[in-house]
This record gives C-alpha cells, structure tokens and sequence, in this order.
C-alpha cells in the first residue's frame, strides 16, 4: 500500500491509463484511478460522474437504479456516499507536470495550482484571431513582438490594424506619401492628389481662362502666362464676337420681358375683373342661401300651422279640439290701445283627420268706455281634402276663454257656442286661399279678463271644440 502511494502518475491520469494503481482504487465503470470517488451502500467504489451518468441511462431506459457492479438495487439519494478517505488518499499521489521541460513533481491535489503558474504549459495566444499555442514563459513575447494578430498604428494615419494586415492597409491607406502622377517633383498624401492636381500642379493640363469666350487651347498650368501674352489679338476678337451675341441675346430677352409684362397687366385686369364677378356671386349665393332659409323656416311654421289637432272633448257633442295658447297678451292690449285695434290670427288646423281646415282670428279693440275688447270670428281656409268633404260647412262650434285657476272646480270659463248659417258664403266650398271669416261677437273687457285667472304669466288660452258630423246639432248662442 505503501508502495502503490509513491507511485507517480501523469498529470493527466483520468485520460490515461495508469499502472501501478491498487485495484480498489479503480473506478470499475472506467477503469481509471477515483475521480471523486463515492462509496455505495453494497460496498462498491465508482467515479462521482460515472455512477451518476449510470444512473441517467437507467433512467431513461424506464429502470430501476442497480450497482452497476453487483446489479444490486439502490436508492439514489440515500444509498450514495461521498468517500473521502479515499479521495485522500488518491489525492496523495505523487504526480510529475506534463509540460515539456518542467521538472515539477508533487501531490495530485496541488495539480491545479501548479498549472496555473507553471511556466512551461502550452496556452493559447489572447491576441484575437491568433490560432497560435505557446509556452506561458513565451507568451507575453508572443503577444506583444511575434504575433501576425497583434495590433499596430499605421505611422501615418494611425488607425489600428493586425499586423498580417497593414502592408494591405498601407497600399490603400490615404494619408500615405505618393509622387505627383504629373511628375512635377512633389510628394503629397494620397487624399490630396485630385486637389493638388486641379489647383496647384504646375504640369497639369488645365483649359484657356478664354474658355468661355471659345479658346480652345489646353497647355500646362505654368504655361498660361506664355499663351496669354502670344494669344491677345485671338482673345479680343472672341472677345468681341461674345459681346455682340451677349447683346443680341439681351434684347431678345428684354423683348419677351416686356411681353411678359404685357401679359401680366392684362391676366391682373382680368383678375380684378374676375375677382368682382366672383364678389357679386358671393353676394347672390348669400342672398339666396338667405332666402331659402327664411323660406325654410316659414314653411315649417307653415307646415307646423298646418297641423291636424286631434283631441277627445270634455264637452258632449264635441270630437275635435283645438288649443290656442296666445304669450305676451299684455303687449298685445298695448298695441291694440295705442293703435285702437289689433287682430291675431291662429295657426290653421283640421276638424279631425280628413276634415275642414279652419283658424280663429282674435280682435282685439280699445273702446274708451268697455277698455279693451275680444271678439272672435272663424275662417273656412282651403285644404287637402275639401273634394270629398259635404259643402257648405255646418258643424256647430264652441268657442272657450279658459279659466287658469288651479282648482278644476272654481274654473269659470267663457264659452259661446254657434252654428254656422248655411246660406252665407263664408261656409261655402273656399275657392281662394280662405273664405271671410264670420262668428259670433264675444266681447270680454280687460277687467273681466283680471277678475278671474283668464291671464296668467302673460298668457292667455283659447279652445275651439268643432262637433262630429253624427253629433251635430243646430242651437243659438249661450253665454
């Protein structure tokens, strides 16, 4: 046992197969020394990884967990033991560093420790790209003076590049140094050659500062002066030719200013003019647009007048009503005063569905003696179905000044009831818009008005109650 324990094994043990190594300190799953051994509960020593991968085929074959030794079942958790007497004593071994050239020996457990340091072990190069491995005491050398990856400054546009790729950089790098391709003797950056060439080359081939005159001479930059001097006369006559073509070109432009101008003045004329036509159509639009709305507005009062009033009599007798709510009545007797009369028309509205168009029409006169005075008269208006209606018209009616008190049974309206005279015009078939109107005269004086609550929040309501054709009855007029 002794022995066995000097024995020294390479650094790399797991991987290789190593002699002189008890048998039970062999991993029987590998065959290689205890690699953090574990001791089972039958007895049996495994590699911590082997027996756990053992158990990860088992698993995934459906089985159950057996020492792969004595195939003898086992509980993962409880029947696994760490072995750490064991593990000391493999960690005791002697062992030699397998650098080449280093003559390190010492204990497996200080294997780690020793290549971490040891100057001798192959490591790879941190220069990036670089595939290289070297020796860690040659590395920083590496790096830093050998390595093709290792980065350098152009020296003369300083950019970084990898060592293998400066000579490329340098070919196409455009601050380097280059001849003049005119030759003329100057060495100027790469950048700058199409600018020393179209400003400075003394060689470059540059045109005749005639040229828009029509010289077409080309000669080298320092050459201009000589061509001036030798070429006057040649100048001064294109010279001359230019500005007679300049002129002509002038007038024919200030020709078709002035018709521009022409042309401007009389489109401004017709702007104006348009510009007014389109004012006054403005104002046209906006009169009619005016007009239809006010036309609009009365044919909805209109058609509002029109309507059928349809109601159920308190009175027997009576099957249609129509209510009239008269507002500002106490204006309406000012006027009347000041211009001693005042007439107020209702809206038209129909006996019933199908029946006569009929309005009431309220005088309203200023006597010195009675104050004011309202009597009433009606009127046969034209309507929708008058062709089938029985001519002339003959309903009995009810005309009602409502009282507004709010106990129902101390109301004391004023009612007059009549029949209409079937031998007066005023009820025949209307052949204009309406016929005259004709009643009974109610007078009702301003006092009576306020004696009672006839006039209430300045408003005064009237009823008109027109009987049914099977309900009609001829009578006189009642108070």
């Amino acid at each position: 046992m002794a022995e066995a324990s000097k024995t020294i094994l390479p650094l790399g043990y797991v991987d290789e197969f190593v002699t002189e190594v008890e048998r039970d300190l062999e991993c029987s799953i590998c065959h290689f020394p205890l690699k953090d051994p574990v001791l089972t509960r039958c007895g049996h020593r495994f590699c911590k990884e082997c027996l756990e991968e053992n158990f990860r085929w088992q698993e995934a074959d459906e089985k159950p967990f057996t020492c792969p030794e004595d195939r003898g079942t086992l509980d993962r958790k409880q029947d696994v033991f760490p072995d750490k007497a064991t593990e000391r004593k493999i960690l005791s071994f002697a062992i030699k560093c397998p650098s080449d050239g280093c003559e390190w020996t010492g204990e497996l457990r200080n294997k780690e420790t020793h290549l971490n340091n040891c100057l001798f072990k192959v490591i790879p190069c941190t220069n990036e790209n670089c595939l290289e491995e070297v020796q860690r005491q040659q590395h920083k050398q590496h790096v830093t003076a050998t390595c093709q990856w290792r980065i350098l400054k152009c020296s003369y546009c300083s950019e970084p590049h990898p060592e293998c790729q400066m000579q490329d950089h340098i070919r196409r790098c455009l601050k380097l140094p280059v001849t003049c391709p005119n030759s003329c003797g100057l060495k100027i950056s790469r950048e700058m050659i199409p600018s020393h060439i179209k400003e400075e080359c003394l060689l470059a081939i540059v045109c005749c500062p005639y040229v828009q005159m029509g010289c077409e001479t080309k000669v080298e930059r320092q050459a201009v002066e000589s061509h001036l001097q030798s070429a006057v006369g040649i100048h001064l006559g294109l010279t001359v030719v230019k500005l007679n073509e300049a002129n002509e070109n002038l007038g024919r432009t200030q020709s078709k200013l002035d018709e521009t101008e022409t042309k401007l003045s009389t489109t401004n004329s017709q702007l104006l003019e348009t510009k007014k036509k389109t004012d006054d159509l403005k104002k046209e639009v906006e009169t009619l647009q005016k007009q239809f709305k006010e036309k609009a507005v009365k044919d909805q009062e209109n058609a509002m007048k029109e309507q059928i009033v349809m109601g159920k009599s308190e009175s027997p007798g009576f099957s249609s009503v129509y209510i009239w709510k008269i507002d500002e009545f106490s204006k309406l007797m000012r006027e009347a005063e000041a211009n001693e009369e005042m007439v107020v028309d209702s809206a038209s509205f129909y006996t019933e569905n199908h029946g006569y168009k009929l309005k009431v029409m309220i005088y309203a006169f200023f006597d010195r003696q009675a104050e004011h005075v309202l009597p009433g008269d009606i009127f046969v208006m034209k309507g929708q179905y008058d062709a089938i209606l029985p001519w002339p018209f003959n309903r009995k009616i009810k005309f009602t000044i409502m009282n507004q008190q709010e106990d129902l049974d101390e109301r004391d309206n004023i009612i007059a009831v009549f029949i209409p005279d079937s031998d007066r015009k005023c009820y025949a078939r209307p052949k204009n818009e309406e016929n005259i109107g004709h009643g009974e005269r109610l007078f009702i004086s301003q006092t009576q008005l306020e004696s009672r609550r006839y006039v209430v929040d300045d408003t005064l309501f009237t009823q008109v109650e027109v009987d049914s054709p099977r309900n009609l009855r001829f009578g006189k007029l009642s108070n």
